[in-house]
């Protein structure tokens, strides 16, 4: 029962963390693909999430419209194949909003317990 517990807070906290990467990245005039966004969170992030799970999120968050899609070449000369480009969808940033107030508010009661 924890594990599960767990899982899904970690899953909440991997979600907030793609949809704000990728939301981010058009300022430096660049689109996300999914190979990029599995390297930065393996490598620095430590949420715990290996890259089949971070494709996984990926896939879900495109399924539910929160993401879109599509398929380019990809800016890595040495890659021959095209890759998924993602951008962040107005259904995603609505999840944005609320998966930050969800975690503000969390955050808040736990600040407010009794030492």
């Amino acid at each position: 029962m924890l594990d599960k517990e767990y899982n899904n807070i970690r899953n909440g906290y991997l979600t907030l963390y793609i949809l704000k990467y990728i939301e981010m990245k058009p300022k430096v005039n660049m689109s996300p693909f999914g190979a990029l966004i599995a390297q930065e969170i393996d490598s620095k992030n430590q949420l715990g999430a290996g890259k089949s799970l971070v494709f996984s999120r990926l896939n879900k968050l495109c399924e539910g419209e929160y993401l879109s899609f599509s398929w380019k070449e990809s800016p890595n000369p040495r890659v021959k194949k095209k890759v998924k480009f993602f951008s962040i969808t107005a259904k995603g940033k609505k999840l944005i909003s609320k998966l930050q107030n969800e975690q503000a508010r969390i955050n808040k009661v736990l600040a407010n317990l009794p030492a």
